[in-house]
Parts: C-alpha cells; sequence; structure tokens
C-alpha cells in the first residue's frame, strides 16, 4: 500500500510540473520526476514482477530501477541548486557527476554478485544479508544521502531569495522533505549494515524508522516542488479572470482615444480589440500599447477619459507588469 501511495504522488508531482512546462525552459526537473516516478512504480509487486519476468525473473529489473532512482535525484538536485544558486550548482557539477557515474558502475558490479535467483517483492529482505547486497544499497544510499543533504542545505539557505512567495514556501518544503530523505537513507544504511551482522532487532528498528521517513520525504518534497507550478496556474488563471473582466472597458477606452487616429489614418486598426483571438493577456497588452500610442500621437484624447479611466489603465498595466516578472 505505501509504494502505491508513493507512486501516486510522484505522478502527480509530474503532472504539476507539466503546468508549468510552457513557461520554464528548463524541463530537467520534469525529467527528473518522471525518472524517479518510474523507478518507484517498479517497487509496487505486480509491476516489478511483470518487469523482472520480462527480464529472467532474477531481480534484473531491480538494476535499472535503482538506476532510475539515482539518475533521477541527480538531475533533481541539479535543477534544484540550478534554481536556488547557481554558483552551487556550478561547484557541485563535477563532483555530482563524477559520483554518480561511480555509484552507478559499483551498483551494476556489486548486482553480479547477489545470488537472487527468483523475483522477490521483498529484495533486500530476502537477500540483504549478503556481503554483495550490502553493498549493492550502501554505495546507492550513500550517494544519495550525499546529494539530497547538500541540495536541501542549499535549498533552506536560500529560500528567502526566491522572487515569488510561493517558491519561497516550496523550497522550504523541499529542504524540509531533503532533510527526511537524508534521515532515510540515514536507516536504510542501517538496515544494510544490520542485516549483514545479523542485527535482527535493530534491523526492525531501522525499518520501522525507514517506513515513516521514507513516506515523508517523498510527500514533503512532491508537496513543495508541486507549490510553485500550482499556485502559479491558480494565479494566473484569477489574474486572465480579472484581465477578461476589464477587456471591455478596455475596447471602450481604445475606440475613444484612437478614434480620431484612425480616421487621419484612414484605416481600420490592425490589432483592434476583439480581433486578435488569442490569450486575454496578449489581446490586453496589445490594447494597452495601442491606447498609449494613441494617446501619444494625440494628447487632447486624454481629456476624453474620466478619472476611473486613467486609474484602470494605471491598475491594468501594473497586473500585466506583474504577471511578465513572475513569468
Amino acid at each position: 500500500m505505501m509504494q502505491l501511495i508513493v507512486a501516486v504522488a510522484l505522478w502527480g508531482l509530474v503532472g504539476a510540473l507539466a503546468i508549468g512546462t510552457r513557461r520554464r525552459t528548463d524541463q530537467s526537473i520534469l525529467y527528473a520526476a518522471v525518472m524517479i516516478a518510474v523507478s518507484l512504480t517498479l517497487n509496487i509487486d505486480a509491476v516489478y514482477f511483470a518487469a523482472d519476468g520480462v527480464l529472467g525473473g532474477r531481480n534484473y529489473a531491480d538494476v535499472p530501477a535503482n538506476l532510475l532512482l539515482l539518475l533521477g535525484v541527480y538531475f533533481l538536485s541539479r535543477a534544484i541548486l540550478r534554481a536556488s544558486s547557481p554558483s552551487r550548482a556550478h561547484a557541485t557539477a563535477r563532483p555530482f557527476r563524477i559520483g554518480a557515474i561511480i555509484t552507478a558502475s559499483l551498483m551494476v558490479t556489486t548486482f553480479v554478485f547477489i545470488d537472487a535467483p527468483t523475483t522477490s517483492g521483498t529484495f533486500m529482505r530476502d537477500f540483504g544479508n549478503q556481503p554483495a547486497a550490502a553493498a549493492y544499497s550502501l554505495v546507492q544510499f550513500t550517494y544519495l544521502g550525499i546529494v539530497v543533504a547538500l541540495t536541501g542545505t542549499i535549498c533552506l539557505r536560500f529560500a528567502g531569495r526566491m522572487s515569488t512567495a510561493a517558491r519561497r514556501l516550496g523550497f522550504r518544503v523541499v529542504g524540509t522533505g531533503c532533510g527526511a530523505a537524508v534521515l532515510t537513507a540515514l536507516s536504510v544504511v542501517g538496515m544494510d549494515l544490520a542485516h549483514v551482522f545479523g542485527a535482527m532487532p535493530l534491523l526492525a528498528l531501522f525499518a520501522g524508522a525507514y517506513n515513516v521517513l521514507n513516506l515523508a520525504a517523498i510527500l514533503l518534497l512532491c508537496f513543495g516542488l508541486s507549490l510553485p507550478p500550482i499556485l502559479g496556474w491558480v494565479s494566473n488563471t484569477i489574474d486572465r479572470r480579472k484581465l477578461q473582466a476589464v477587456l471591455p472597458d478596455l475596447t471602450r477606452i481604445w475606440i475613444e482615444v484612437s478614434a480620431q487616429h484612425v480616421e487621419l489614418r484612414d484605416e481600420s486598426h490592425p490589432h483592434a480589440p476583439g480581433s486578435v483571438p488569442r490569450d486575454v493577456d496578449k489581446v490586453v497588452h496589445r490594447t494597452l500599447v495601442e491606447i498609449r500610442d494613441a494617446l501619444l500621437f494625440d494628447p487632447s484624447a486624454r481629456d476624453r477619459l474620466t478619472d476611473e479611466d486613467l486609474e484602470l489603465l494605471t491598475a491594468t498595466e501594473t497586473r500585466i507588469g506583474a504577471q511578465r516578472t513572475s513569468a
């Protein structure tokens, strides 16, 4: 059941990140979320048994699942670091990349020495007493723990510098989630060592901690990463509705201030409001530009506007400017 909750949360994150695809130039955070979602979806028994059956039924599916998790966390950390502190992202790029390559190579190498002849939905519980299996898990979660520790620290340190309240809150939640992920990695290391040395009471203790910490880490990370795109979408929807509501008044103002301008040029306006069936923010922005151009051409046209009309123009320009700044 926990595996299903984790998978649903991660695919929910993928959906949330997809909302802002058109607004983001860097899509690496979305690709990373997809990798992690696929990886942890393979933890669902039915999915894992089906995938491993295709690969020969000897737990070979565990390798691509864990490599996807490794790569997903690597790319996710890079994306988060670039968003929070580009200088730190640049400084950690080479160590993170080299660490990921070494870790992946060690994982594949140690897996070869694990004796796991039958498909198991509890791979480490069944085979974790083997030194090779312990090493396979240890190298992975040691790397993951280091990466998320550094990422979480930088998130919390630079969260206050984010441009919007949604991003500031999101980065703080992500930083907290990274903290829970570090504790999750430590609990896995504890389980690996306890299992290989036969300390079963300690194994049970670490396993109980892992169940709670892993779920908390995933939910916090998913919530924190999905906040900016979801709240941004809600904010944009509200702004678009407000712009749609003022568009008729802007159209009236445009007609009043540009009528003489159009008559002098003896042509219909190529960007008249209502003639451009595009996004309302683009229509409103173009209308504002045309109104200001008309006022520059004929300053006396301002006398035909009321104080309420001028306030509406100023307020709409401010809203459009704020929208473009936060985009």
